[in-house]
């Protein structure tokens, strides 16, 4: 890990609650010291479709009135269920209800239930891929773009957008994640975003994810020199989902930040536990105090 490249702490709070006891999540996060605190983006509950849910981006909006130092955002927008210039008038008006608090975390929206919720057939991987780069290239552009119209007419979006007014705060836009482990999916991250997110392929153990997850690393590293960018400019984000459940065991957080570390990652974002698993949130709170005064270093 360079040291360009802050150690950094973030959790997933699903919208799964009323407004106030969302806020409070939220608040007790910032409160622990979390640098980001992030929302899912599905047309429902991906636990259990019955289940509460609340939309993640209007969420986002009492998120931004809630906290105060928090990075808030999406982990990850859902290209189903969004234009890509909307995404981008939604994110402007995030980071502006927020200070300038927006991680924009965009994802490639492979959950069935999504599409069947907008009645889009299931893309195949190939146009999955496409429509992917297309998004995000229409979402960095639109919020690059400002003041200014923007127009774009590509295979699969076309778009005449007014100008942002407001656009966001961060300039020249907040900061783009895409998550994903697909080869576009590297490509989009080393030429045009912030941050990479991954959890892992399914069904793996923790060594062969590691293992995947550095050979990742590796083909990003590549893929920035390529673009022009210094590989330490992308930041590296690990979910710690399934098989890297944060809270399956007392010692699993510990235990999957050191091995992630060793292989090139930057930030580690945990869910919201479990009512029985409460106490473990104020241990890793402890644990990641720790390693920031440590420097982070593995």
């Amino acid at each position: 890990m360079s040291a360009r490249t802050p150690l950094r702490f973030g959790i997933l709070i699903p919208q799964d609650a009323p407004a106030d006891e969302l806020a409070t999540r939220w608040q007790r996060a910032e409160e622990l010291g979390f640098d980001a605190a992030y929302v899912a983006d599905h047309a429902g509950d991906y636990r259990d479709l019955r289940g509460y849910w609340l939309d993640g981006w209007t969420v986002l909006a009492h998120v931004a009135s809630a906290t105060t130092t928090l990075r808030i955002g999406t982990l990850v927008s859902n290209p189903l269920l969004r234009h890509p210039a909307q995404l981008a008038r939604q994110a402007a008006t995030v980071d502006q209800l927020s200070g300038g608090r927006l991680e924009l975390g965009i994802g490639t929206g492979i959950a069935g239930f999504d599409h069947d919720a907008v009645g889009e057939p299931y893309w195949p991987p190939a146009e999955r891929a496409a429509r992917f780069a297309e998004y995000v290239d229409v979402v960095d552009s639109a919020l690059r773009s400002g003041d200014q119209p923007y127009h774009h007419a590509g295979t699969h979006f076309r778009s005449s957008h007014p100008p942002l007014a407001p656009g966001s705060c961060q300039t020249p836009r907040p900061p783009i994640t895409v998550g994903g482990q697909s080869p576009t999916v590297l490509r989009v991250a080393a030429e045009r975003a912030d941050c990479w997110n991954t959890h892992g392929p399914y069904g793996r153990t923790v060594e062969e994810i590691a293992d995947i997850t550095a050979r990742q690393n590796r083909r990003l590293d590549e893929l920035c020199t390529a673009a022009g960018r210094q590989p330490e400019e992308l930041r590296r984000s690990l979910l710690l989902f399934d098989a890297l459940d944060a809270w399956a065991t007392d010692s699993a957080f510990d235990k999957t930040v050191d091995t992630f570390r060793g292989v090139g990652m930057h930030e580690f974002v945990v869910f919201w536990p479990p009512a029985h698993r409460l106490d473990q949130l104020e241990r890793a709170a402890d644990r990641m105090r720790q390693l920031r005064t440590e420097g982070g270093t593995p």
